[in-house]
């Protein structure tokens, strides 16, 4: 008897040693980014430090186009039409939700803590002037986001997609009168697609539940290349924490002013890490408990690990595979829904980015020692909704909506070089809340379209997931039950 909680105790920790390495790597990232800035290390020695991170996030990134085809397509040809109709409605329909919510917190936490008042602005002003000089605008944003919603090429679409570029000249006359001239040029710009991959994949999906006979072969490749995957992405996982602490580490060290950004912007950090532990704490594990009836502490326990390696690499992309594991392993969603929502859900939804472009926008605007009015507060907050879901694809992509939201209200900001000191920080922490707020739908549509979806044919290849995908376990299960000798 005395045996038996010893050895639940080291059960526990080989269960979660991975989670225990990636805080330690957090810890240590943190301790060695500190501890080496004040001996001002050279470029090349940063450029180390960083190498192990930059190369566990080309290892994830090199997964990230077969799993999101192969999931989709395996999730989506199990599926009715009727039924996956359904459950595109509700995903959708939470994806707005969320995102409106999220840029409502930014905007109570802004009226909280009042973080534009009394700021110094001469931060960063230099690297505000040289990143305001690129002219991106609304119409563009979301003409691009529909073009790529339908790719005139599969093949392309895998690392490129569509980009506005609009190229601005200036002209001096003899008078020394300067004349601006203003061309836009429809291009491409290096990049996977993923709205578009998620619109084909899902066609292919839907067109294979109808043809299930004729295309068994074409399904059962693309069942192997998401189990292939998955278990080449466990191998990538366990080198998560020394990723942790290269990239924690690296990215303390390239910037040059942190005390004193920290110092200035104390009330800003304050409002978007308070805000965004909110929504990661307590609002989205009381969503769970309203829809599920069980203890959101299980929740936020089971999906720590998810959120850690978010807020190493800062992508909740990256992160897809660890989302994944967490919906169904622990979660227990079907994975006919979650293959479908989880890399949907990654694509558009954007409740912590939401948070922190509102908070920003309204931030911004007190520095240039305007007080928002009502309604433009409603502006902004519409605005911030209907844009997270065209926030282009880009690095840093939460700061240039910011700059869109405030051109298109008609004001000049010098001043956000300040965000772009912050960005090591703000990315990552509204990631982590892109992430968390992607399980919780993928646990919504199993709430409401479980049920409805019909059994699956248990002796199907459609279901040998936990062979491909734990091998071992099932090795150990059929030795248990008698199946093998």
């Amino acid at each position: 008897m005395s045996e038996n909680p010893r050895q639940h105790a080291l059960s526990c920790l080989r269960t979660n040693a991975l989670l225990l390495f990636v805080l330690v790597g957090i810890g240590v990232g943190l301790g060695v980014g500190f501890g080496l800035r004040k001996h001002k290390p050279s470029e090349d020695v940063i450029l180390w430090i960083g190498l192990p991170g930059e190369v566990y996030m080309r290892l994830l990134k090199m997964t990230i186009l077969p799993l999101i085809v192969s999931t989709i397509i395996t999730g989506t040809a199990t599926i009715d039409p009727k039924s996956n109709g359904r459950i595109t409605s509700i995903t959708f329909a939470y994806i707005l939700i969320i995102n409106a919510f999220g840029a409502i917190l930014g905007i109570i936490m802004y009226f909280i803590f009042k973080p534009g008042e009394g700021i110094t602005n001469d931060i960063s002003m230099e690297r505000a002037v040289s990143f305001t000089t690129t002219k991106v605008e609304t119409s563009d944003m979301f003409a691009d986001m529909i073009r790529n919603l339908f790719p005139e090429n599969m093949i392309t679409a895998c690392f490129q997609k569509t980009q506005t570029m609009t190229y601005i000249t200036k002209t001096k006359t003899e008078l020394n009168v300067t004349t601006t001239t203003k061309r836009k040029e429809i291009t491409t710009a290096a990049g996977v697609n993923i709205l578009g991959l998620i619109v084909v994949s899902t066609l292919f999906g839907i067109a294979a539940s109808k043809l299930r006979n004729i295309v068994k072969p074409f399904l059962d490749f693309f069942y192997a290349v998401s189990h292939l995957v998955i278990m080449a992405l466990n191998w990538i996982i366990m080198l998560t924490p020394i990723g942790v602490t290269s990239l924690i580490a690296s990215a303390i060290l390239k910037v040059s002013n942190l005390e004193t950004v920290f110092n200035s912007l104390g009330m800003y950090v304050l409002a978007l890490s308070i805000g965004m532990g909110l929504h990661l704490l307590g609002v989205i594990p009381l969503l769970y408990f309203i829809a599920t009836r069980k203890n959101p502490l299980y929740y936020i326990a089971v999906s720590l690990r998810a959120w850690m390696t978010v807020f190493a690499v800062a992508s909740s992309a990256i992160g897809m595979p660890e989302l994944l594991k967490v919906v169904e392993t622990k979660l227990h969603v079907d994975k006919r829904i979650s293959r479908y929502t989880v890399p949907l859900g990654v694509a558009l939804t954007r409740a912590g980015s939401t948070q922190f472009i509102s908070l920003s926008s309204l931030f911004l605007m007190n520095l240039e020692g305007l007080t928002p009015s009502a309604p433009t507060i409603v502006l902004v907050w519409l605005l911030t909704t209907v844009s997270s879901l065209a926030i282009p694809s880009i690095p840093s992509a939460g700061i240039v909506t910011v700059l869109i939201i405030l051109s298109s209200l008609n004001m000049d900001v010098t001043n956000i070089g300040l965000l772009m000191a912050l960005e090591w920080y703000d990315d990552r922490i509204r990631s982590t809340n892109n992430a968390t707020s992607v399980v919780m739908g993928a646990v919504i549509a199993d709430r409401f379209c479980g049920a409805r979806l019909p059994p699956v044919d248990p002796v199907t290849e459609y279901e040998i997931n936990d062979k491909v995908a734990n091998p071992e376990q099932n090795v150990e299960k059929e030795i248990a039950t008698g199946d093998r000798c």
